[in-house]
């Protein structure tokens, strides 16, 4: 089976059940190395997914923080380190409550489930410039597709059953992680501190 093959395989089998995907991807037991170059791969191509997704939004409308977040030399490290710190996030709170799941299979799935998020992102892509409105859609359902896989991976490193509960901890993750990254912004002058006198 050819590696294309392979990944088509395993990306139909996270849609349709991802937990027996989530076990099919962690029984490979790629090298450490192996798991960082996927994370450098799928954050270089979001990078680039956000650059084209920004090149047909009006200049007025572009955020700053956007901006920051599609320039390879700011968004790269930032996206690098984020995915890091959320596997980071979801070995050590998974072990306060009884998780058994190690930091290289929670890297690998937060990897993954990123990659995955590329196809819906990729068709937002085509259809924002004749559908904005569906397109908006689509940016909707990935929300929801995201923390849906996100949980039942999770569950799958940890060993836990209950995908309700591991949902909660991801959204409390997510948020302590994006006040982490709004601390930064504001650091690097590309978010207000308060309202301009």
């Amino acid at each position: 089976m050819t590696l294309s093959a392979f990944l088509a395989g395993l990306l139909a089998e996270t849609l349709r059940d991802p937990r027996s995907a989530a076990r099919r991807l962690l029984a490979l037991d790629p090298p450490m190395e192996a798991r960082w170059i996927g994370l450098l791969l799928i954050s270089v191509l979001t990078l680039i997914a956000a650059k084209l997704m920004l090149a047909s939004v009006p200049a007025e409308e572009i955020q700053p923080w956007e901006q920051v977040w599609a320039n390879a030399w700011a968004g790269l490290p930032i996206q690098i380190a984020s995915l890091a710190l959320f596997a980071v996030a979801v070995t050590w709170i998974g072990s306060l409550f009884g998780g058994t799941g190690r930091f290289s299979d929670a890297l690998l799935a937060v990897t993954w489930v990123q990659g995955v998020m590329l196809v819906p992102q990729a068709v937002q892509i085509l259809i924002f410039p004749v559908l904005p409105g569906v397109s908006g859609l689509i940016a909707l359902g990935s929300v929801v597709l995201f923390f849906y896989l996100l949980s039942q991976f999770i569950c799958v490193v940890h060993g836990f059953r209950s995908a309700v509960a591991v949902f909660f901890g991801v959204i409390g993750t997510l948020l302590a992680l994006g006040i982490v990254l709004a601390v930064l912004f504001t650091m690097l002058g590309v978010l207000p501190v308060g309202p301009e006198a």
